[in-house]
């Protein structure tokens, strides 16, 4: 290899580790503004995710965002929330994971957990088991499959500790999310404020799911979020 190639080789690796330094910087920043604690190893695994979304994005349309910077501080940190509610083991299924928010996420914060990703689409879900290869996330598998499905697969069915989701409209949400709970699992959907908690506890009553807790957040960008938590009545 010739010197200045040699050289332009070694400023591109120096580019790229001044770009990852940034980029971890900026979520660890906006996760304690919505007092979330991030660890290094959490960041290093959320930082590889986003670099591989970042490629995958160019190829194919993933998210409606595409900036890093904002998936960062906008949709990992949001992502990061309910990482609080995770219990100490069980399994954990993340409805509609699409490019991986937020079950990807919770992965990296918590890859000592059994997490099911649920994408039926096969461009995300092809996503979805190469960034669980990548990171790597061992214990994190993807389910290609409608959600509905999985209430007849006895892996799945009533024995979620947690499901959780970032992409569906309450009723929909906890419709698919009932029958895979176990006795003492909770639904954590995520929303905005304008779900209000009436209008919660009424949907949630149809599937014999009461409300167990609400968090209300704003992110970075000022955005106002809000976690409703259900379990079994």
């Amino acid at each position: 290899m010739g010197a200045g190639r040699s050289h332009g080789v070694i400023l591109a690796a120096a580019s790229r580790k001044g770009s990852g330094t940034a980029l971890v910087d900026r979520m660890r920043a906006a996760a304690a503004q919505v007092g979330v604690a991030v660890d290094e190893d959490t960041l290093s695994r959320l930082q590889r995710f986003l670099e591989l979304l970042a490629v995958w994005n160019r190829r194919i349309h993933l998210t409606g965002e595409r900036d890093v910077d904002v998936l960062a501080s906008k949709h990992v940190v949001d992502s990061l929330l309910p990482v609080g509610r995770l219990p100490p083991t069980g399994l954990v299924v993340d409805v509609g994971s699409g490019a991986g928010f937020p079950g990807l996420v919770l992965a990296c914060a918590r890859p000592d957990l059994d997490i099911v990703l649920v994408e039926s689409r096969r461009r995300p879900a092809s996503f979805l088991t190469e960034a669980a290869r990548t990171v790597p996330l061992p214990r994190a598998r993807v389910a290609a499959t409608r959600a509905e499905q999985l209430k007849d697969d006895p892996a799945v069915a009533g024995r979620a500790t947690v499901v959780i989701s970032r992409a569906l409209r309450l009723d929909v949400f906890l419709a698919l999310a009932a029958p895979l709970l176990a006795g003492d699992g909770v639904a954590i959907s995520m929303q905005t404020p304008r779900l209000d908690t009436s209008t919660a506890a009424g949907m949630g009553a149809e599937h014999g799911l009461v409300p167990a807790g609400l968090q209300d957040y704003r992110l970075q960008d000022g955005a106002s979020r809000r976690l409703v938590v259900f379990r079994r009545r």
